[in-house]
């Protein structure tokens, strides 16, 4: 089995690892310039390597690789789909939920098998979080943050603040995604508001500030998100993204209050899951020998690449459908945000 790789950023390196890790052939890579595609199949000792993307370049190829930012997914992954290739695409699938619903739908008509990289559903300790949940009954309340600091001033300029949306479409769409797998319920309506410390910026030498000499630079996109949700089963989330919080490397954070207990789960905790019990306190579950965050990437590429070779999935593995589903719920959370935190049904068309 023959894989292309498109776009050679950070998280394609992360994909190139984990392809090696499973032993799938890497045959092709096709870059943002020639330089960057030569550099990177070099790297990974890949054969073919070229800056544009055709369906002649993945005649011989069998599954594809976005990881692209996210203006770029729809017409990338339409153009795989239609030449035939099976496609793993890099979250979110789309920022727009009528491309993204497209997508889904060109998936269903051409048969390939296709998936979102939602990583964080294969941690050993999310598939037992979600385990207990659904013991506990139904879900009353959920509280939870997905708090990072690499956008704090000063930082690198890069492509995500050319986006729309950007705490919203980054850690969101995880927060969001990690929320519908452990409760296994929608979205009703939300609230959002967001918040950009610094719309005027200067660039210089490729890092931002936010005063001083340099080229001036207006940022309209979020730096972070409140927001308060309600669950189609009547449960109630409160929601904190930030990408601006000093120490935080990657800290997604979950827990749900059940009639029976809580439970809680933390992404830099991998190795745990803890309960409550009214009476009893806390309880740390730990699973000493379960994965970390390379594995996560690892097991949904092998998932991925399982569904390709005998048709059954992966429960954790994220569709195209869930990958429209999220892309309606982080533009839910603009328009919310647009109209100072107006409540946005998002079930009215039963997406």
């Amino acid at each position: 089995m023959k894989a292309a790789i498109i776009g050679t950023g950070g998280i394609a390196h992360t994909h190139a690892n984990a392809m090696r890790a499973l032993g799938v052939e890497l045959s092709l890579v096709v870059g943002h310039s020639m330089e960057s595609a030569h550099r990177f199949a070099v790297e990974y000792g890949c054969p073919q390597f070229t800056d544009h993307l055709t369906a002649a370049t993945l005649d011989e190829i069998d599954t594809v690789h976005i990881c692209t930012p996210p203006e770029s997914h729809f017409e990338q992954v339409t153009l795989c789909l239609n030449a035939g290739k099976h496609v793993l695409c890099e979250k979110p699938l789309s920022l727009s939920t009528s491309e993204a619903l497209q997508l889904d739908a060109l998936a269903e008509k051409t048969g390939s098998i296709t998936a979102v990289d939602f990583n964080n559903r294969f941690y050993p300790s999310a598939g037992e979080m979600r385990r207990l949940a659904s013991q506990m009954g139904p879900v009353l309340l959920v509280h939870g943050h997905y708090f990072q600091e690499f956008h704090m001033l000063p930082c690198a300029y890069s492509w995500r603040y050319t986006e729309p949306l950007r705490a919203a479409s980054e850690i969101g769409s995880h927060f969001l995604d990690q929320l519908r797998f452990f409760t296994g319920q929608e979205v009703q309506s939300l609230s959002a508001v967001f918040l950009n410390t610094a719309p005027n910026r200067v660039l210089r030498d490729g890092m931002m500030y936010e005063s001083g000499e340099g080229t001036p630079l207006t940022v309209k996109s979020e730096d972070a998100v409140a927001a308060t949700l309600r669950l189609t089963g009547g449960g109630v989330v409160s929601c904190l993204l930030s990408e601006i919080s000093p120490g935080r490397s990657n800290d997604l954070s979950l827990e749900l209050v059940c009639p029976s207990g809580s439970v809680s789960w933390c992404s830099e905790k991998p190795y745990e899951v803890v309960t409550g019990n009214r009476g009893e306190g806390m309880t740390c579950r730990r699973n000493a020998f379960s994965g970390g965050f390379t594995d996560t990437f690892t097991d949904c590429f092998a998932a991925f690449y399982q569904a390709v070779q005998t048709g059954e999935r992966d429960p954790r593995l994220a569709t195209f459908r869930d990958g429209a589903v999220n892309a309606k719920l982080v533009d839910a959370l603009a328009q919310s945000a647009r109209s100072g935190g107006r409540w946005i049904d998002v079930q009215e068309d039963g997406v």
